[in-house]
C-alpha cells in the first residue's frame, strides 16, 4: 500500500529519488529488538568490514569529526559492544574493534533489517527479487562512481565483506555467462 506523504515525484528520477528517502528513513530508525541507534550500528558495520581501527581512522570512514566518532566509541565500549586495544604500530595510539558481543549485535541487526527487506518482497518472484538486486546494484555501482571521481575515494562501505560479496557475484555472473 502507498502513503502518499504530500509530494507526488514528476518524473521517474524523482520517483527514485523520493523512495530512496522513505527507505531510508525507516531503515534508519530502530527497528523491534534493537538495543543502539542507527548511528552506533554504522560504527559496529564500519569495524564488522574492516577490523580493528583507529578512533581517527574510524571516524573517517564514517565520515564524521573524531569527537563525534568518540562519543560512540566510548557509548559501545560501555555497553560491551568494542574494546580498545594498544596499536601495533604506536604504542601511545589505540584502535576499537569488535567484541564477540559486538558482532553478535551487528548480525542480529542486520538480520532484522533483512527480514524487514524480505517482507517487504513477499509474494515477489525470485525472478523479480533477481531482477531488482541486480538493478540496484548497478545504480550503486553508478552513484559510487560518480562520489568517487569526485572525491577521489572509495567509500567506507565499500571495503571488506561488501566487496567480497561483489566479487562473489561478479564470478557467479561470469560462470553463468560463460556456461
Amino acid at each position: 500500500m502507498h502513503v502518499n506523504e504530500g509530494w507526488v515525484p514528476q518524473t521517474p528520477v524523482e520517483g527514485v529519488l523520493h523512495a530512496f528517502t522513505r527507505i531510508g528513513r525507516r531503515l534508519k530508525s530502530k527497528q523491534p529488538g534493537d538495543t543502539i541507534d542507527h548511528s552506533a550500528h554504522l560504527a559496529l558495520f564500519v569495524l564488522r568490514c574492516n577490523g580493528a581501527l583507529r578512533l581517527s581512522d574510524l571516524a573517517a570512514k564514517m565520515e564524521i569529526d573524531a569527537s563525534t566518532a568518540s562519543r560512540h566509541v566510548r557509548a559501545l565500549e560501555q555497553a560491551g559492544l568494542l574494546r580498545r586495544s594498544p596499536d601495533p604500530d604506536d604504542g601511545r595510539a589505540f584502535r576499537v574493534e569488535l567484541t564477540e558481543q559486538g558482532t553478535a549485535e551487528w548480525e542480529a541487526a542486520a538480520k532484522r533489517r533483512m527480514g524487514l527487506l524480505s517482507q517487504a518482497m513477499d509474494g515477489w518472484s525470485e525472478q523479480d527479487i533477481e531482477t531488482f538486486e541486480k538493478l540496484m546494484t548497478r545504480f550503486a555501482d553508478g552513484v559510487i562512481n560518480l562520489v568517487d571521481e569526485r572525491d577521489a575515494g572509495k567509500a567506507w562501505a565499500d571495503k571488506g565483506w561488501a566487496l567480497e560479496a561483489a566479487a562473489a557475484h561478479q564470478t557467479a555472473e561470469n560462470v553463468e555467462n560463460n556456461a
